[in-house]
This record gives C-alpha cells, sequence and structure tokens, in this order.
C-alpha cells in the first residue's frame, strides 16, 4: 500500500526533500524544523500575534474570538476554544470555572492552561 504523498510524519528522522508543489502549500508564519525535531503543537501562536497587532493597529483590546486556531476553525462540533482565562467577560474563563472543568497535573502544582471538559448531564 503506497503512503500518501502529503503525509507529514511526526518525528523528522531524516531531512525532509518537499517538491515544489508541496512548498506552495507552506505558512511562511510557521518555520519548518531540521532533521531530528519532533514537532509540536504551538496553538497556533501565529495566529494570535496577527490578531495582536490588528488590534494594536485599531487602538484597541484583543477580544474574545479575535482569532481561531486552524483546529478550531477545522472542528464541525466546535469542541475546541481558546480564549483570555483571565477576561472574567471570556467564554473560556466560565467554563474553566465549571464544575465539568479538569485540568491534567493540577495536583502536582504545574497550573495548566489546557483545560478538560467531561460530558455534561
Amino acid at each position: 500500500m503506497a503512503a500518501c504523498p502529503y503525509t507529514v510524519k511526526k518525528f523528522n528522522w531524516y531531512e525532509p526533500e518537499w517538491t515544489e508543489e508541496r512548498r506552495q502549500c507552506f505558512n511562511p508564519d510557521v518555520s519548518l524544523r531540521m532533521k531530528g525535531v519532533v514537532e509540536k503543537c504551538t496553538f497556533c501562536y501565529h495566529r494570535l500575534q496577527v490578531a495582536r497587532e490588528e488590534a494594536a493597529a485599531e487602538h484597541r483590546q484583543l477580544n474574545d474570538g479575535d482569532f481561531h486556531v486552524a483546529c478550531q476553525d477545522a472542528c464541525p462540533a466546535n469542541a475546541i476554544s481558546f480564549g483570555d482565562l483571565d477576561d472574567e467577560n471570556s467564554a473560556v474563563y466560565h467554563a474553566s470555572r465549571s464544575t465539568r472543568a479538569t485540568r491534567w497535573l493540577e495536583d502536582l502544582g504545574a497550573k495548566p492552561k489546557v483545560i478538560y471538559l467531561s460530558k455534561g448531564a
């Protein structure tokens, strides 16, 4: 069975070889890693930076919903939310204080920023 030519491996043990057609698909705001580097999610930090710059250019604060990360845009069930946990008016602030909210390793004092919501009743 042939592998999909557009499949990107999570562990790039070999120097990547990209066709010119594939290179045109790369996001210029996200850097490519060299051989041997494990790719991890950056929560689309580059999108946040663009939204912050736009808000600053408009002389206003960054508002809840000003930007979406790629996985949030791709999720048909709207199961992923991002926002300011310190903003009492944001949706994620209220969700994080729900009785359904769980943080992994919180009991170890890790202060995680990723919050999981259990299935509601």
